[in-house]
């Protein structure tokens, strides 16, 4: 394999599924395989679609694969920006062609994906880094999630659902597992006989009132009828709430305010 090249990484012909079958990882073969049999996971109106450029940061070779192949699949508008087997290897490559989207795995040689996201979100901060791993407990969320991850996907997701996560973070979403986000809730219930919340400073009480509902899992639109404001009115609300707090997406606005709770 040739260090370092996008394309050069990764090789560009997939042999016959009897040739690969026995040597593939599990993991890596069964997704190959979700993906040629799933049925199109594209989006109805891909056409419409912004390109988006997707690059990849995972060691096992066999995955590397795989995600080239999804984000080649005809009609997703993602356009391939390249594959690294390590942070060392990706990180010039990445500074200078920015894609709109970096999907990275935990467990890289050396520099870890977490610490690989951590140094690099601050200097791509149009970039969205979205974790892509086999680990599902809440400490290796939480802390991807604080090293500037905006999303939190697993192995064993469906081809459609890493698609349709990518999408949702160029769109500035969060996308997480069904799996991660019931572990999140889990993690955070509380007993019926919760204290009384405590405002976050530099929140207008309005700011606060939507903080506290994104928190509770609503979304803009439904942040709108309920208060009886315009959708547009909602999403200002949202960045101002975002600038406040010195974060850059939902997920991260969330943490902050439920360890605030806490």
């Amino acid at each position: 394999m040739t260090k370092g090249g996008a394309r050069a990484s990764i090789p560009a012909v997939i042999l016959p599924i009897p040739a690969y079958k026995t040597a593939l990882p599990c993991i890596g073969f069964t997704l190959l395989i979700k993906l040629m049999s799933e049925p199109d996971c594209s989006p109805a109106a891909a056409t419409e679609l912004k390109p988006l450029r997707v690059a990849v940061v995972e060691d096992d070779a066999t995955l590397r694969l795989f995600m080239q192949r999804l984000i080649q699949k005809e009609g997703l508008a993602f356009e391939f920006a390249g594959a690294w087997e390590t942070a060392e290897e990706a990180v010039k490559p990445l500074v200078e062609s920015r894609p709109h989207v970096v999907i990275v795995d935990l467990e890289l040689p050396r520099t870890s994906g977490i610490e690989f996201i951590r140094q690099l979100s601050p200097r791509m901060i149009e970039t969205a880094f979205v974790v892509l791993t086999i680990h599902g407990d809440p400490d290796k969320v939480f802390e991807a999630l604080r090293a500037g991850a905006c999303g939190y996907l697993l192995k064993s997701a469906r081809p459609a659902e890493i698609a349709a996560g990518i999408r949702q973070a160029s769109e500035g979403g969060s996308p997480l597992s069904q799996d991660i986000a019931r572990l999140l809730i889990q993690s955070f219930q509380k007993p019926a006989a919760a204290p009384r919340k405590k405002d976050i400073p530099n929140l207008t009480p309005r700011e606060g009132q939507i903080l506290e509902r994104l928190a509770q899992g609503m979304v803009p639109k439904e942040l709108a009828h309920e208060l009886g404001i315009s959708y547009e009115t909602v999403r200002e609300y949202i960045k101002s709430v975002y600038a406040k707090l010195h974060v850059r997406s939902r997920t991260e606005a969330v943490i902050k305010y439920l360890e605030h709770q806490g």
